[in-house]
């Protein structure tokens, strides 16, 4: 398996799927015309980061991005929690 599939959320970047190899919509089957009024797909090359850390990434202007990391207030001061 040399490339990976990538469904997302056309509207929101969201990554619904992943999946190994070439798809298109038909991977939903019958629903595919459903699908394909709300989602989208990038065929990217194979990569264990992607799959590992997908929840962390989204799709902006047709790019795999890595999300920004939010970190909460209480840990963002170099002076530590405690």
């Amino acid at each position: 398996m040399d490339t990976l599939t990538i469904f997302y959320n056309t509207r929101t970047g969201t990554i619904k799927e992943i999946c190994g190899g070439s798809q298109s919509m038909s991977w939903f089957g019958d629903e595919s015309e459903d699908y394909a009024q709300i989602f989208s797909y990038l065929i990217v090359p194979y990569d264990e980061y992607i799959l590992a850390n997908f929840k962390n990434m989204n799709v902006v202007s047709g790019k795999l991005t890595v999300k920004e990391a939010t970190i909460p207030a209480a840990y963002s001061s170099n002076e530590g929690v405690i």
